[in-house]
């Protein structure tokens, strides 16, 4: 079955078309656009006209990338949209979902919980159960305006297309070697790379005190639920953008290299020398680094933070980045 799967973000809009079957996906196209929807929320609690120009823009090139599949005779069987935390907050969120219906996208809002079992579902569809280990599996999404943390295990069952309860998604069918992701916490936080920006990193660079700051806030947010894992993870996965850039910065990569970064571990004193470096540096000096892309360095410090501080609770020296993420648990999700 051909499917596609967006997902409009706070700071990033994308969009996946694959083929998707009981084993699996085979990826056909991924077309990722920067509109940063959740411009000035944090001040004004809406979505302003510019952003949604923006995203109104991104959409209407999405939704022609699809036209093109039916107009080559293999046209996309199922598409299915969503949007996260800029949308769940804004004032005027209808509004919006009227302007993007408008132009022929189904868009829907969904909770911070879906959104935790979507990524992890779809973050663990691109690891072996060998590659993750007997232990709990943590993983990390930390997004524009809200960050994901999910623990949980990986293993065989049936497929269920929907949960019953908050807690278990499913993929596969009986007998095909398919797998059940099995939730034992999750939470969604009201903390991300641009709501850590807006709020805390103001000067330019951000000084040592608003750093000290914003390390504080997301350690304060994250440390309870961090604490009371029922069992310590073996394993920490991290999906957007701002643990994949730092492996793209760490490794110089000129263009990025989606291959490059996903399975990358990143140790943490990598990830420091990353977030001290850009922390030192002036926006249009940052937007200059190797690496990242321009149009995410007004936020990627604030995601570093969150980021160094989800790994300093979590007791492991390291993190895995991982390519697959809630694109391809949106798309998963659509098999029934």
């Amino acid at each position: 079955m051909r499917v596609a799967a967006i997902d409009l973000g706070t700071v990033t809009s994308r969009l996946l078309v694959a083929d998707v079957d009981a084993q699996g996906f085979h990826e056909l196209e991924r077309v990722t656009i920067i509109t940063h929807l959740g411009e000035g929320l944090v001040q004004s609690g809406c979505i302003n006209y510019e952003a949604l120009a923006r995203e109104k823009a991104a959409c209407s090139s999405f939704l022609e990338h699809i036209e093109q599949y039916a107009a080559e005779g293999c046209p996309v069987e199922r598409l299915k949209a969503v949007t996260t935390s800029a949308m769940r907050d804004a004032a005027n969120r209808d509004e919006v979902l009227d302007a993007l219906r408008s132009i022929g996208l189904p868009v829907e809002i969904i909770a911070g919980s879906r959104e935790a079992e979507l990524s992890f579902l779809g973050a663990l569809s691109g690891f072996t159960p060998q590659e993750l280990g007997d232990g709990a599996v943590m993983l990390a999404d930390v997004g524009g305006g809200s960050t994901e943390l999910i623990l949980g295990r990986r293993q065989p069952s049936a497929w269920v297309p929907e949960p019953s309860a908050p807690g278990s998604q499913n993929c596969g069918q009986e007998g095909s070697g398919g797998f059940r992701e099995h939730i034992l916490c999750a939470h969604s936080f009201d903390i991300g790379s641009r709501r850590i920006t807006e709020r805390f990193l103001k000067d330019d660079p951000p000084s040592s005190a608003e750093l000290a700051a914003a390390r504080k806030h997301a350690r304060a947010t994250l440390d309870t639920f961090i604490s009371a894992f029922p069992e310590r993870p073996g394993i920490l996965l991290a999906v957007a953008g701002a643990a994949t850039s730092v492996v793209s910065m760490r490794d110089k990569c000129a263009l990025y290299d989606p291959e490059r970064v996903h399975k990358a571990r990143v140790t943490a004193g990598e990830l420091q020398d990353v977030l001290d470096e850009l922390a030192a540096l002036p926006l249009e000096k940052r937007k200059m680094r190797i690496g990242l892309e321009p149009a995410r360095a007004s936020v990627i410090v604030g995601g570093l933070v969150i980021l160094e501080q989800i790994l300093a609770l979590s007791e492991l020296d390291s993190f895995v980045g991982s390519e697959t993420d809630i694109l391809h648990g949106i798309a998963l999700s659509q098999l029934a």
